[in-house]
């Protein structure tokens, strides 16, 4: 890989440590290695909000095919 290639993202997968409180590993298969974070309920909901984000600028062919509901 050369230095101008981004390091991208393979696979990824998580595994639910406890539910009480809510904790989890998160491993992030990339092309330079595995990435594993330890993650809890708050890093969780961040990272759902910052891609939900990166989705919303999709157009076209890459617009999401979802919606998401909340509750007000």
């Amino acid at each position: 890989m050369s230095e101008l290639e981004e390091n991208r993202l393979l696979d990824s997968e998580f595994q639910t440590i406890s539910s009480e409180p809510l904790t989890g590993r998160l491993n992030l298969e990339t092309d330079l290695g595995t990435i594993d974070l330890l993650v809890n309920k708050e890093a969780a909901e961040f990272l759902i909000s910052v891609l939900l984000e990166f989705l919303a600028e999709g157009a076209g062919e890459d617009a999401p095919k979802f919606t998401v509901h909340t509750e007000q």
